[in-house]
């Protein structure tokens, strides 16, 4: 078997591959080669050689340095020399036993390393208390609402009754009672939340409550061991554990409207430890038991594995000013991001096609269609692209564009569709400029724009 496939077919606690021995009964150099280079030894009696055979054959010789010695040479000289010898022998001994002994390790207990391996078991020992430690820091949230109710999860925050969650988990509540890690049942109020962030913060009237530790997740890394705490499939499974890595960090998550627009970008990070429904506003936690995000969603649509949680690095923030003011509307959120806008109202048309104006929009007129209108009153374009109709109010686009431009590429790219052009808007964040490229009066011009943020929360 070749040193891969040992390698290969070793289970993973291993430290490494375990010598393979030498097949029983054979030395480990080759026999073959002694026989070569040694002097023609005389014929033995049958009693020789079967005692020969009954234990392996080790050759040790002196024959080149006989060639040295002087004919005239004294007794201490030869004393000196079976002396010299005795200690050779009795290295190669020791040596000897020393190989046998090493061998017998390897074939006897090698892969026990991987169970004794320096820190293993002690950061799996810490890992233990770590998550020991962080459940009693989970709640379980249940809320009722005027159309129904839902379960999720929430982190102590402070001794005083400050508990961090998901926005989405108590929007709507009416009724928001929390089930403690000792079997306690509190009942919460709102203290306020953030839907740009997903964030939000309920209060119970109880102190010395066990506060949760937030570390700083920006000393998160990709590989690192975390786990998710919380409800899924209800209150009866309140404080399942799971395990799994940091995926990515600060993965930007797009959020879109059921009629497909985008809403919002979100900075978060991803794992592959399970998340399920009721997991929402539960803890992220590091082996030490810290929190280093609070989960907010899953990849559905048969994805597994893809979970992400709210950044401790830029939550504590937003958590701090919902305490304090009950939103967290003064502060410029790292996490999220409105979509940005270019601020035009417009529409694709084709080259060289004639268009009527109407209230929703435009209509293609054909050939055969056009003695039917007064030609003043339709529209027709020399290029392909957007036809600029009007501007939202404060944007930037209003102060540098025209109506009746036509826009036919953006940061370099040929505009195909209105689609197109706010699927390249959406690359980009508020704040940020982007050149388009616009054609007016017969030639095609450079304009820089510097988007805005979508109105409203």
């Amino acid at each position: 078997m070749s040193q891969e496939e040992r390698t290969e077919s070793l289970p993973e606690e291993t430290g490494g591959p375990t010598p393979s021995p030498s097949p029983e009964g054979n030395p480990t150099e080759s026999t073959e080669t002694d026989e070569a280079t040694a002097p023609v030894a005389p014929e033995k009696t049958a009693e020789e050689v079967q005692a020969s055979e009954s234990a392996p054959v080790y050759r040790w010789t002196y024959a080149g340095q006989a060639a040295y010695e002087s004919a005239s040479a004294t007794a201490k000289h030869r004393k000196g020399i079976l002396i010299y010898a005795l200690i050779m022998t009795g290295v190669f001994l020791i040596s000897f036993a020393m190989l046998v002994a090493v061998l017998a390790a390897g074939q006897g207990g090698y892969t026990g390393i991987g169970v004794t391996r320096p820190g293993i078991l002690e950061n799996d020992s810490e890992a233990v208390q770590g998550v020991e430690q962080a459940k009693h820091s989970v709640v379980v949230i249940e809320t009722k609402t005027a159309t129904g109710g839902g379960t999720g999860t929430g982190i102590i925050m402070t001794a005083d009754g400050y508990i961090a969650t998901n926005h989405h988990v108590i929007e709507g509540a009416e009724i928001i009672r929390v089930t403690f890690y000792d079997g306690r049942v509190m009942e919460a109020k709102l203290v306020g939340s953030s839907e740009m962030d997903d964030l939000g913060v309920i209060k119970v009237a109880a102190t010395g409550l066990p506060a949760a530790t937030f570390a700083d997740s920006d000393y998160c890394y990709v590989g690192q061991t975390v786990y998710a705490i919380g409800t899924p499939a209800g209150p009866d499974f309140g404080w399942t554990t799971t395990k799994g890595i940091i995926s990515y960090k600060n993965r930007e998550v797009k959020m879109y409207a059921t009629d497909g627009t985008l809403q919002k970008k979100l900075r978060l990070l991803q794992t592959d430890a399970n998340v399920n429904p009721g997991n929402s506003g539960g803890p992220l936690i590091n082996t030490a038991g810290e929190v280093v995000g609070v989960v907010s969603m899953k990849l559905s649509d048969g994805f597994e594995g893809i979970g992400f949680a709210i950044p401790s690095d830029g939550a504590v923030e937003i958590l701090n000013a919902i305490v304090k003011y009950g939103n967290a509307d003064s502060i410029n959120s790292s996490l999220s991001h409105k979509r940005p806008m270019l601020g035009i109202t417009g529409i694709y048309l084709l080259n060289n096609v004639y268009y009527l104006p109407t209230e929703t929009g435009v209509q293609m007129v054909e050939e055969d269609e056009l003695d039917q209108y007064d030609r003043s009153e339709l529209i027709r374009t020399p290029v392909s692209g957007i036809y600029v109709m009007g501007f939202a109010d404060g944007m930037d686009a209003a102060t540098k564009m025209q109506i009746g431009d036509i826009i036919t590429a953006a940061q370099g790219e040929t505009i195909e569709s209105m689609e197109h052009l706010i699927g390249i808007i959406n690359e980009y964040y508020a704040g940020d400029k982007v050149t388009l490229t616009v054609y007016r009066g017969g030639r095609y011009i450079p304009v820089d724009i510097v988007l805005s943020a979508q109105s409203g929360s």
